[in-house]
């Protein structure tokens, strides 16, 4: 009986530590995906002086291989607003929950 009262206290523990690493883990995801797009957009206005969309970019040769145009936290497209001249990357995960990249300057909030 101790024993079992031993591993749930050890399950209440643990349990929740697991859903804030897994939390951190797609925070991290996340960010590497916008810097991912952000270079990619860099990539794109030097060769065609303009910024442009996710889909274009996904499109386009600038993202090679990767497939980093879905959030894991929301498991939605990232929505990049550009012009000729600005762009910006917000996380789609509701209220910019991990921050967004606008020219190229990264603002991630704090938590």
């Amino acid at each position: 009986m101790i024993v079992v009262v031993i591993i749930g206290i050890l399950a209440a523990i643990a349990i929740p530590k697991f859903g804030t690493v897994r939390d951190q883990a797609e925070e991290a995801a996340c960010r590497s995906n916008m810097r991912s797009l952000a270079s990619a957009e860099t990539m794109y206005y030097g060769k065609y002086e303009t910024y442009t969309t996710v889909a274009n970019l996904a499109s386009s040769d600038m993202m090679g291989n990767a497939d980093v145009t879905q959030c894991p936290t929301a498991d939605d497209i990232y929505d990049i607003t550009a012009t000729a001249t600005t762009y910006t990357i917000p996380c789609p995960a509701g209220t910019n929950l991990h921050g967004s990249i606008i020219d190229g300057i990264m603002s991630w909030q704090s938590e």
